[in-house]
């Protein structure tokens, strides 16, 4: 996937919850317990959203392409792109949550854990089990800037996986843009990273 399907498609899930489906999580047996866990659940930092949502590629990009390409033979999914990564994001941000009340990084955790969904990652059980499979990551090829740039182009265009996907994710950033717009909300959105 690329940056539009990956950012769009995990926005747009995490709006769906926060303005709907998390209004309809049953009640705990501690009412007052369950007031808290419903409202922490809906403070949702879109910006950690947006930031999760290409955490894995962020990190794992220039280390397999760029920093030690040799070492990692050119793969640019390799540690951010491990179950291993999710769960201690998860871990962590589940212990803050519980401490502080916190979701900073559970947001991050659960975005980027649709990386690995939206990236197929279930295909590459080497990479997704590391390092329980083994310590190596799969080899990727090498190709120079402009063969990639020419791939990309002719995959966008014949691969419908690849362009849906791309066309999902750039409406739902368009729709929501566009209503940051209109209700003059762009900034209020840029400090708060409320919706």
């Amino acid at each position: 996937m690329l940056i539009f399907a990956h950012t769009g498609i995990t926005f747009g899930l995490a709006f769906a919850w926060d303005k709907g489906l998390s209004k309809h999580i049953p009640p705990l047996n501690n009412r007052a317990h369950s007031q808290a866990l419903a409202t922490t659940i809906r403070k949702i930092d879109y910006r950690l959203v947006l930031l999760g949502s290409i955490l894995p590629d962020i990190i794992d990009k220039p280390i397999g392409h760029i920093f030690l390409a040799e070492t990692f033979h050119n793969n640019g999914r390799i540690f951010a792109h491990t179950m291993l990564f999710f769960l201690i994001l998860l871990l962590f941000g589940s212990y803050r949550w519980w401490r502080s009340g916190k979701t900073g990084f559970l947001v991050l955790a659960l975005a980027s854990g649709w990386h690995l969904v939206l990236d197929g990652m279930w295909r590459n059980t080497q990479t997704l089990f590391w390092p329980f499979n083994g310590w190596e990551f799969q080899r990727g090829s090498y190709v120079d800037w402009w063969e990639w740039v020419s791939t990309l182009h002719e995959e966008m265009q014949t691969d419908p996986a690849i362009y849906t996907a791309e066309a999902a994710g750039l409406l739902i950033l368009a729709v929501f843009g566009l209503k940051l717009l209109r209700d003059k909300r762009v900034l209020h959105f840029l400090k708060t990273g409320s919706a």
